[in-house]
Order: C-alpha cells, then sequence, then structure tokens
C-alpha cells in the first residue's frame, strides 16, 4: 500500500485491500509485473493488484496518546519528585487537582513524595 503520494506505507491482507478499494479509500496502481487476485462473491467478481494507493485526504496516521498510568509517570519523571527532587516514598500528584476540575491528563500528573503532596493538599492551583 502507497500513500497518497506514493510513498510506500505498510503491506496489508487481501481482505483489507478489499474494503479500502470497495469503500473508495484507495485506487489500483498497475505496474508492468503486477499481479491481480481475482476474488469473487455471488454478485461480483474484484480483480485486486499487489499495489493499491490511499487516495483519501490525510493518508498520515494519528497516534492516539496511551492513557496515563502511574509506571509510565514514573519513567517520565525519572523516579523523582517533580517538587524536591527525593527518590523516596513516591506517589502521584494532580497539579491542579481533580477537585478543583483538574483533569487527569499527561500534563496535570506528576511523580510527588508523599510528604510534598500530603503538604500540598489541594491548596495549590
Amino acid at each position: 500500500m502507497f500513500s497518497k503520494n506514493y510513498l510506500p506505507l505498510a503491506r496489508i491482507n487481501l481482505k483489507r485491500a478489499i474494503v479500502l478499494l470497495v469503500t473508495g479509500q484507495a485506487e489500483t496502481l498497475e505496474f508492468s509485473s503486477t499481479q491481480q487476485w481475482e476474488v469473487r462473491s455471488p454478485s461480483v467478481v474484484l480483480q485486486i493488484p499487489d499495489h493499491i494507493r490511499l487516495i483519501s485526504n490525510n493518508p498520515e496516521r494519528h497516534w492516539k496518546l496511551p492513557p496515563v498510568n502511574r509506571r509510565e509517570v514514573f519513567r517520565r519523571d525519572n523516579h523523582t519528585c517533580q517538587y524536591c527532587g527525593s527518590t523516596k516514598h513516591l506517589t502521584l500528584d494532580h497539579v491542579i487537582p481533580r477537585s478543583k476540575g483538574g483533569p487527569h491528563t499527561w500534563d496535570n500528573v506528576v511523580t510527588a513524595c508523599e510528604k510534598c503532596n500530603s503538604s500540598k493538599g489541594a491548596q495549590r492551583s
């Protein structure tokens, strides 16, 4: 499969190629040595080529952000309290507390030691 700009993207299986062609998201590319696969259904016979090209407006992938979890926040923050630099008794802290409308997102969750987290409480914003 090729992108809209004819850049190679990935190898896909025959079923995925059929779906992309039938829904109009891809078109066939014919090279001199292209092999065709014949797929039959009760009402239609499709010729599926070895190479297809996406024709949708945005063929680039959009990566989903992984959910916030303890292990990855600790790894991102190098297992260090973001307030005092301690590496002992670590917890997660919401910079803007959830009680004040702070979201549970990567931008609002940091590693904090128990002492800093309890002294902060829900007072900082």
